[in-house]
């Protein structure tokens, strides 16, 4: 029986309708204080994970046979490999000079250590090819190892408590100099699934680890793969039900090369345990990406996760320990899960463009004009617990930003050539909590579109890190505490415990007994700070100084972003949009009163 799955561009744009039509309907959220702790649903609405669940789960069919199944030996062809040669007992497989070539469909076992030759499948049948690694070791120091030349489908089976071995050499011989296939350890031409509970490792010298020039899917199994350039690629689809994954590549970690349009060329990551660490991007697709369950712990030289389309999140925990853009696509979604990572430029950058080139002519992080394509881009946060720490802008669109839900916290930038919020369109948020800290000089708010309230607070001079940052109302009741990490001198609030018309106070130091996470203190008592300022929140989008509540006007459009497109220069619909404004008398507050202090 199939679990027919299908992904399609309908799907998000539906997702985005979606989730804009719920902005638009809400009535203000800030009119109701609850006095919580800045806690809120991570969970997103119903209608929000379903919608997403339907795309990132319609992407792929699986058949009856990429699951594992006990094969038979009496059905099965047995090849036996021992040094450079082996033994074939069954039919529809032939050895010749360490050769192994599978000619007909069916079920072949091989076990033993091949030290010199390979494994080639030529099924001109074009049926389905199961190749069951029973601990089996292969080297070929001259090509693939395991090379698929034509078959309908190769299923690659690892029975539970088997270790295999495939590993290539760092040169290969091609037969001239126009062919440059296979260049993986294990190369299909066709569709390949990996299945079953076994391990398999793989160490591919002169490329890539395993890859499909069709599609890729993969059931179980334990994998450790080393790779000159991606550990793991496919051509048209990258799918993953479940596994572990260790894998460490100069290039990609997981990678999708079909690059045309349509539904191709798309990661579908269902489930599974990751550990990635890539010269490159850890997850790399060049269609849409999407992740419902698993666990993942990235480092890259380059993006943690990017898309070139749609990067979907509905599940999972991700840890991204080193990026220079955290997560990047040209419209992401984030419904559920729990993500944290750490970028040296953008934390999530949702922007058109290859590869985050940044504004025409300059790097990313400079300023300039904003490059073609710059106003496109949609950050789209429904669910789920997100907590950003960025030397460049925490949350970066090119476009716009929709929040509904979910928890968000930012530790942005301390140079003040970014934000811990950058946006070129608007920032409408209607739920959800979200604390964001950084350096003053391009701070943005939410939107005056918004409906749920927040308070933009500027700091008469810069907080240390872990200086906590307490806003009350005017019963003493907590709102938020919060500890950035880094140096701050701005902060934005915005919780569903907020309202226009209300009476606050925001103090700097003391400490709190409440449990911290990634900085947010839920629960406990606050005590011993400074109290900065009090105020009546005059507006839904409220912006205060240590003076009190202060004008906004309209800015120069776009920071110094880096990414994709970059917003340099003088934007149109930057943060003179909505509610992203600079306060009066441009970026700096009014001057300290003389009596003003700061508590560590």
């Amino acid at each position: 029986m199939n679990n027919k799955k299908r992904l399609g561009k309908l799907a998000f744009i539906l997702l985005c309708a979606a989730a804009l039509s719920a902005c638009n309907s809400q009535t203000n959220a800030g009119t109701n204080a609850t006095g919580s702790t800045g806690s809120s649903n991570s969970g997103g609405t119903a209608a929000a994970v379903q919608t997403a669940s339907y795309q990132l789960d319609d992407t792929v069919e699986y058949d009856e046979d990429d699951t594992y199944a006990d094969w038979s030996a009496s059905d099965a062809t047995r090849i036996a490999l021992s040094g450079t040669t082996a033994t074939v007992d069954g039919s529809g497989a032939e050895v010749k000079d360490g050769v192994i070539t599978i000619t007909a469909a069916g079920t072949y076992v091989a076990s033993g250590k091949l030290d010199e030759g390979r494994i080639v499948v030529d099924a001109a049948d074009k049926g389905v090819v199961r190749l069951v690694l029973n601990g089996a070791e292969i080297h070929y120091s001259k090509s693939a190892p395991i090379y698929v030349e034509e078959a309908g489908k190769l299923i690659l089976s690892l029975p539970e408590g088997t270790n295999n071995v495939v590993s290539d050499g760092a040169d290969y011989v091609f037969p001239d100099s126009e062919t440059d296939e296979p260049n993986a350890a294990i190369f299909s031409k066709d569709d390949m699934t990996i299945n079953g509970t076994g391990k398999l490792t793989v160490q591919g010298s002169y490329n890539n680890g395993i890859a499909s020039k069709d599609k890729l899917k993969i059931t179980g199994g334990t994998f450790d793969i080393q790779a000159a350039d991606d550990a793991v690629m496919g051509r048209d689809l990258v799918a993953v039900k479940d596994g572990s994954f260790t894998l460490e590549a100069a290039g990609h970690g997981i990678k999708t090369t079909n690059d045309t349009e349509g539904e191709e060329g798309i990661i579908v990551l269902e489930g599974g345990t990751y550990s990635i660490q890539s010269g490159k991007d850890g997850l790399h697709s060049t269609g849409g990406l999407s992740i419902s369950g698993g666990e993942y712990r990235i480092a890259a030289d380059d993006d943690g996760i990017h898309a070139e389309t749609a990067l979907q999140i509905a599940d999972g925990t991700i840890d991204i320990t080193k990026s220079n853009e955290g997560i990047e696509a040209t419209d992401i979604t984030i419904a559920g899960g729990d993500i944290k990572l750490a970028a040296s430029d953008d934390g999530v950058n949702a922007a058109t463009g290859a590869d985050g080139s940044g504004v025409d002519g300059a790097a990313p992080g400079g300023g300039g004009q904003p490059a073609s394509g710059a106003s496109e881009g949609l950050l789209t946060i429904s669910g789920g617990n997100l907590y950003v720490n960025a030397e460049g802008d925490g949350l970066d669109a090119n476009g716009s930003i929709v929040m509904t839900g979910g928890t968000v916290r930012v530790d942005g930038p301390t140079m003040s050539g970014n934000g811990a919020l950058d946006y070129d369109g608007t920032f409408d948020m209607t739920g959800g909590t979200l604390v964001a800290a950084g350096s003053s000089g391009m701070v943005q708010a939410a939107s005056d579109s918004s409906t749920q309230a927040g308070i933009l607070m500027m700091f008469p001079q810069t907080e240390q890190a872990g200086t906590l940052v307490h806003l009350e109302d005017e019963s003493g009741k907590a709102i938020m505490t919060y500890a950035p990490s880094k140096n701050y001198q701005a902060v934005y609030i915005s919780t569903p415990d907020l309202a226009k018309d209300a009476s606050y106070a925001i103090y700097s130091g003391g400490k709190s007994t409440g449990t911290a996470t990634n900085g947010l203190y839920n629960g406990g008592e606050y005590s011993g700070g400074t109290k900065v300022v009090s105020f009546t929140a005059s507006s839904l989008i409220t912006w205060v100084n240590e003076s009190g509540v202060t004008e906004a006007q309209s800015g120069f459009g776009g920071g110094m972003g880096g990414g994709r497109g970059g917003h340099g220069g003088m934007g149109g619909g930057g943060r003179g949009m909505g509610g992203g404004k600079m306060p009066q008398d441009g970026a700096a507050p009014p001057d300290a009163p003389a009596d003003a202090t700061t508590a560590q």
